[in-house]
């Protein structure tokens, strides 16, 4: 089983008709989450309210003990294009990805992700590269990239229209998603994408995708095999020609 395909866990609680259409209710606080972070905190920003500000991702500022930082980036999105394609995005897998995982899950993989690619963020902005520490990060296309592979893994043989025109199956969507962020990067810049690749990668590897149960397996038999070593590097051969001197 995938690490990240539990049993079915349902739930969701219901779901409020917006517009003539039904979206379940944790799909719907989520999407409400990022255009108030987006829209108003915009809005706050510019009356003096330091909600933005206050809010994306900045290696420094987490470093200097503005955690939150490491969170709050994700649900925000700037761009107008983005945020509306990204909130219709929510809207077409957030119910399967629901249904899935359940609320509980749906929420912890979105902000535990965010949380794990803004921590690993730091990490390299603070100790591999200068560069990635520049940049203020927010958006919500990593995470949403990081639900489109775990919605792909998990539903492999279904079609999505992507940007409502191009049919293309989970399997192709995957590669399809990667394939995109790497030209983007090239044109934008790599560190820029840092969030988006890390994103990337940890739901690759959260799906089962990139297995790493290989790896674990086999670092746990070298450490078996190099305690085994240790505990017997002082015991001596027993040369068994000679009788032993307790035989009469």
């Amino acid at each position: 089983m995938r690490w990240g395909a539990p049993p079915r866990g349902g739930g969701g609680g219901g779901s409020y008709r917006v517009l003539g259409v039904f979206i379940a209710r944790p799909v719907a606080w989520l999407i409400a989450m990022v255009i108030f972070m987006s829209a108003f905190g915009s809005l706050f920003e510019r009356m003096g309210i330091p909600i933005l500000s206050r809010s994306v991702l900045i290696v420094d500022a987490v470093w200097r003990g503005e955690v939150w930082r490491l969170v709050s980036w994700a649900p925000i999105e700037l761009s107008t294009l983005g945020l509306v394609f990204g909130c219709l995005l929510l809207y077409f897998i957030g119910p399967d990805l629901l249904h899935r995982w359940g609320t509980r899950r749906f929420f912890a993989t979105f902000f535990g992700g965010a949380a794990l690619v803004g921590a690993l963020t730091c990490l390299i902005g603070r100790f591999l590269w200068a560069d990635v520490a520049r940049i203020p990060y927010m958006g919500l296309w990593p995470m949403e990239e990081a639900m489109i592979i775990a919605w792909a893994a998990l539903f492999p043989g279904r079609q999505i229209l992507v940007f409502f025109a191009l049919p293309v199956s989970g399997r192709n969507l995957m590669v399809l998603t990667i394939a995109i962020t790497v030209v983007m990067a090239a044109l934008g810049g790599f560190p820029l994408f840092i969030p988006h690749f890390l994103a990337e990668l940890i739901a690759l590897v959260y799906m089962d995708v990139i297995s790493v149960r290989p790896w674990i397996a086999r670092a746990r038999l070298a450490w078996f095999q190099s305690r085994y070593r240790r505990r017997t590097a002082k015991l001596s051969r027993v040369d068994r020609d000679e009788p032993p001197r307790w035989t009469h």
